[in-house]
């Protein structure tokens, strides 16, 4: 009896000891889980405070991308394409094979030779549509780069001869525009020989986050609505900054003088109770001026006393309508 309760003794203790090491892993395994979901979370809460950080410094910053300048002199010593010649590498090499072909011994045994010219036949009239295909395909290619080719010296001739017709298709020809949200929903331009005037429909308020997105000092995220003040500041240099942007764009294909742009916005008529399309900026912009200005650097809203330019604008209530400025101011 005492070796058996001496087994069930050790047995106990064993099991005891199994279960003890059983807790212990399942403790650290929670530890363990638990500090890669608090380091998860604080990585993801990086992450969503970066992300807002840089779509707010991106918001503000739209004017800092542009096109190159065109070159329109480059443009027009761009070489006339060259007419494609055509060539019969295919059928050439297919009539030599079967100009050089001589029926062996087995053809003439077994009547081979007609079969065999048949076959070298029929290549070499595959060869011949291979030829013409590829030439046709040369020759359809070079009839799209030569339009494109004379359109462009066209629009480069005129450009320099400051035609204002011409220099809607320059714009229409390389489209800096296409990809317009994050500018706004529409443009439209109407011109004369050196100055370009510019509707720019720009992105309403909704662009702009109502919150701040913030790490805290032990790596949670905090979300706080956005003070009104700020808001309205952030819109102010989004839209100061995408008139900037559309200027440049401009100056980089035209060779004016100046570019009124006018930034329209649906604006409350208290009058009416009314949404109405009206400026809210209005600016004229000298391509001298904006290229001696360090863009990097610009406080967007500030950038605009480089200019004349109508903008009413306060902190509490944002923007108002304004009236188009004239150069004479």
């Amino acid at each position: 009896m005492a070796t058996l309760k001496g087994a069930i003794r050790a047995y106990s203790s064993t099991v005891r000891k199994i279960e003890r090491e059983q807790q212990k892993r399942a403790r650290e395994a929670a530890k363990k889980f638990k500090e890669q979901q608090k380091l998860q979370e604080i990585q993801d809460a990086k992450k969503a405070a970066k992300n807002w950080s840089n779509y707010v410094e991106m918001l503000q910053s739209v004017h800092k991308n542009c096109t190159n300048t065109i070159d329109w002199e480059e443009i027009k010593r761009e070489p006339k394409p060259i007419k494609p010649i055509r060539t019969s590498k295919y059928s050439d090499f297919a009539q030599k094979q079967l100009d050089h072909f001589h029926p062996n011994i087995i053809d003439k045994i077994f009547g081979f030779a007609k079969t065999k010219i048949k076959v070298l036949e029929t290549k070499l009239i595959k060869a011949k549509e291979k030829d013409e295909n590829e030439f046709n395909i040369a020759n359809e290619n070079f009839k799209r780069e030569l339009n494109n080719w004379e359109e462009l010296q066209e629009i480069a001739e005129e450009v320099e001869n400051q035609n204002p017709e011409f220099y809607k298709k320059a714009l229409e020809y390389f489209n800096p525009f296409s990809d317009i949200g994050e500018l706004g929903t529409q443009i439209k331009f109407s011109f004369n020989e050196n100055l370009i005037d510019i509707e720019l429909y720009i992105n309403s308020e909704e662009i702009i986050p109502d919150y701040e997105l913030k790490l805290t000092s032990t790596g949670k995220l905090s979300k706080k609505s956005m003070v009104k003040s700020k808001f309205n500041e952030l819109y102010q240099d989004h839209v100061c900054s995408s008139v900037l942007r559309v200027a440049r764009e401009v100056f980089a294909y035209l060779p004016i003088s100046y570019a009124r742009i006018n930034a329209i916005s649906n604006i409350l008529n208290t009058k009416t109770g009314y949404l109405e399309e009206k400026p809210i900026l209005s600016v004229i912009i000298p391509p001298e001026t904006i290229s001696n200005i360090n863009l990097e650097k610009i406080d967007p809203s500030d950038c605009m006393d480089n200019f004349i330019h109508n903008m009413n604008f306060k902190k509490t209530i944002g923007f108002s309508a304004v009236e188009k400025v004239e150069k004479s101011k």
